[in-house]
């Protein structure tokens, strides 16, 4: 499959990020036009004189743009044009369709989709007669279109009765680890900064690694795992990357899995120092965040790839941290800001057991990090390191001094 690229942008970003989800697309571009708007036009988006130079370009390839079109655009376009046009919120759908595995993910990337495609239906059935058929009959291209939007419009509906079974179920689990009190930790940032090789580097199961790979969207699945920071329990989750102008369907979508980063009590926001335009990255992810209700979520700056070596002209935000996941470089520094930040409040406490309080016993020993145990003739000792409010009910087993 071979495109033409277009933009309303000079900026080389937004072209590169274009070609890349095309190459994730299996597309081959062949070339790329660029025309500089001051407004966009509403029936077709760029102006006559442009479609007109397309068309000479044209053989047998589709045109890409770089912007969501509207329903009536990409039908005045295809019209024009008479080939496949469609656009950037459509290659990350086609995208998501390919990478996702698990039924959550799919059941997300399918509702995103219906809900592209449903007021575009116009455009696609063009094929299809819209002459009246008769006095009081319509003809059999708004008849066809009828019927393709009930089906989809009940497809979505079962998409969404399903997905919300699921929620219920996410939403079961997220409890069940506040009543742990174990801290959750979310990964986020740009699509392919390097999250999902940085959860692998720091889960100490090999047979609980997740996917990771050098290309946009790599992860579509919410993957948490249990690590242990400073000795201390935790839970660190790996979310879906975002980029700009992510298509509002998909954040609709899945906003149920990104109500983990809610819940999260800590933010690890990793940024790939190789990429130029890296603050945009950041202030995208920033912004995705700041839509979802996140932030006052305390997060950690972690600028990945410095084995690459192109990090010296960063500007970094505090508190920070510089790293390379795949080489296992700096964690020991990320280690030390994430025990700051989630366990500055933790005291060492030594207790005394007896014997017969059993639960007591087996609850603090699972729950919080032992310094030190010792199995008297009355009792056990323990040394632990905890939050005073999470043993708040243990306290009368504390030795005085």
């Amino acid at each position: 499959m071979k495109a033409i690229l277009v933009l309303t942008s000079t900026n080389p970003f937004f072209e590169e990020e274009l070609k890349s989800l095309c190459e994730a697309c299996h597309i081959e571009v062949i070339d790329v036009v660029i025309q500089k708007l001051e407004k966009i036009n509403p029936a077709t988006y760029i102006g006559k004189g442009k479609i007109e130079e397309i068309k000479l370009k044209l053989q047998d390839e589709m045109v890409i743009f770089d912007d969501e079109l509207t329903p009536l655009q990409v039908k005045n376009l295809t019209d024009l044009l008479e080939t496949e046009v469609t656009d950037r919120t459509d290659l990350i759908l086609r995208i998501f369709d390919e990478r996702a595995k698990t039924k959550e993910a799919k059941l997300q990337v399918e509702i995103a989709r219906d809900q592209y495609l449903l007021p575009r239906l116009v455009g696609m059935q063009e094929h299809m007669s819209h002459q009246q058929g008769g006095s009081g009959f319509r003809g059999s291209g708004e008849k066809q279109i009828e019927l393709d939007r009930r089906i989809i419009a009940r497809k979505l509906a079962r998409s969404r009765k399903e997905l919300a079974e699921i929620v219920k179920q996410r939403q079961v689990q997220r409890q069940r680890r506040k009543n742990n009190q174990i801290p959750v930790i979310a990964l986020v940032g740009y699509t392919n900064s390097g999250k999902s090789t940085l959860l692998n580097t720091l889960c100490p199961d090999k047979q609980k690694k997740v996917f990771e790979k050098d290309m946009l969207f790599a992860t579509l699945e919410t993957s948490t795992r249990h690590i242990k920071i400073k000795n201390h329990d935790c839970l660190l989750t790996d979310t879906v990357g975002f980029i700009e102008r992510l298509p509002h369907h998909l954040i609709q979508a899945f906003r149920s899995t990104l109500e983990e980063v809610k819940e999260a009590d800590l933010l690890l926001h990793v940024v790939d120092t190789s990429f130029e335009d890296y603050q945009m990255q950041i202030e995208t992810t920033n912004e995705v965040l700041k839509s979802l209700g996140v932030e006052n979520t305390p997060m950690i700056y972690v600028y990945n790839k410095i084995d690459l070596n192109k990090y010296a002209y960063i500007q970094p935000q505090s508190p920070y941290v510089f790293i390379s996941a795949k080489y296992k470089r700096g964690l020991d520094l990320l280690e030390d800001e994430i025990s700051h930040l989630l366990f500055k409040d933790y005291e060492v406490f030594e207790l005394s057991i007896p014997y017969s309080q059993g639960e007591d016993f087996k609850y603090l020993h699972q729950h919080c990090y032992v310094k030190e145990i010792e199995y008297l003739e009355k009792s056990i000792y323990l040394k632990i390191e905890a939050r005073k409010q999470e043993i708040k009910n243990y306290l009368h087993y504390c030795l005085k001094h």
